[in-house]
């Protein structure tokens, strides 16, 4: 299942990627500006060609081409702002949902909301202004070998699946000092199709916290290998014979208590949040995701524990080394490699943003 683990730091992509952005986003916004309709197909040619997206007509592939020139209108108008320094977070036209719309995202992507019930009085001590005092500066456990790789959810609002898995995965990695950047994981499926009654609704949302509770009063989470995602609800097939971890203990962050978020990935692991996703959040590329909408200048994002709609991971937290000193958790997506800073994004950390600590939980992975 796992290698015996070497804390050797991962590839620091993020390096990478912060120090070739700037010049991307400025010729984004250049050739957005001055190219006509027949630069920007030959673009969209360019882009479903690297995301093997085949037409079944040519009425589909003009449909599509009008929403990625719509796209295409936005992020050029964000990254202007960008560029300005009124957002700290940049759009791309690059990824796979650059000829996908708001409403058929929402609706392929997002779960429905959900009520973050189990945090309003959570089981994990409110922090004291003292708790953070001697937290390091700047926390990320794929640096240790823990984190599983960035998987996809496909056309299922199944994220709170993978934010489950993936927050597993990484306490039994550490409880196990197991190298598991190569493991192929838990199941999400079983996820899926076994955990209803524990007001958890498969391809229509869930909450990690009621997640672990499942697999705690289950007696266990089959592995990915042994229980294959499908991204649709179907029946349990939990046989009980390929276990990969359990949990033996749920940890509920309070809502709103932020600064308990950063003492948990100091000195715990990894922790699975959810929070509410903006449709323009699609198209983000990297930097410290704001929720700052261009056309108005305003934060678009609620951050009410009725209104988030969408379950990731956060892995570790730092803080931008320009001169805003931007704060930010490092969160891990299940919208594949090919989404964000491969896979991965940034969020502003300090205000809720979002709801972005109303939810918060993660779990004692037991001894197998």
């Amino acid at each position: 299942m796992a290698r015996a683990l070497v804390f050797i730091a991962v590839t620091t992509f993020v390096v990478a990627v912060k120090a070739a952005r700037p010049l991307e986003v400025a010729n984004t916004v250049h050739t957005l500006a001055v190219e006509g309709a027949s630069e920007l197909e030959e673009k969209f040619q360019a882009w479903a060609e690297k995301h093997n997206v085949n037409f079944q007509s040519n009425d589909e592939r003009s449909e599509r081409l009008d929403v990625y020139k719509s796209n295409a209108e936005l992020v050029a108008r964000h990254n202007r702002a960008y560029l300005d320094g009124k957002t700290t977070w940049a759009m791309t036209l690059d990824g796979a949902y650059a000829a996908t719309s708001s409403e058929e995202f929402e609706q392929t992507r997002l779960m429905t909301p959900q009520n973050c019930s189990a945090t309003h009085v959570g089981t994990v001590p409110k922090t004291l202004p003292e708790d953070t005092l001697k937290l390091p500066d700047e926390v990320d456990w794929r640096t240790k070998g823990v984190v599983t790789p960035v998987k996809n959810q496909g056309s299922c609002g199944s994220c709170w699946t993978f934010s489950t898995t993936g927050t597993l995965e990484a306490h039994h990695c550490i409880k196990h000092k197991q190298d598991c950047t190569a493991w192929t994981g838990l199941a999400e499926q079983q996820l899926v199709d076994c955990a209803g009654a524990f007001d958890n609704h498969g391809c229509d949302g869930g909450l990690p916290s009621h997640a672990f509770e499942y697999i705690r009063w289950n007696g266990g989470l089959d592995t990915e290998e042994s229980y294959t995602y499908t991204a649709k609800d179907g029946k349990c097939e939990f046989k009980g014979s390929s276990v990969g971890s359990h949990v033996t203990e749920v940890h509920n962050i309070t809502a709103f208590d932020e600064d308990a978020i950063g003492v948990a990935l100091a000195k715990s692991g990894p922790v699975a949040v959810a929070y509410q996703v903006a449709s323009d959040f699609r198209l983000y590329s990297h930097g410290v995701y704001d929720s700052y909408d261009s056309k108005t200048g305003t934060t678009v994002c609620k951050s009410g524990p009725t209104d988030v709609n969408h379950a990731v991971v956060a892995v570790g937290y730092g803080t931008t080394d320009d001169d805003k000193k931007t704060p930010y958790f490092i969160v891990r997506n299940s919208w594949s490699k090919e989404w964000g800073m491969e896979g991965y994004f940034w969020i502003k950390r300090g205000e809720n943003l979002c709801g972005i600590a109303d939810c918060a939980s993660f779990p004692d992975a037991a001894s197998l």
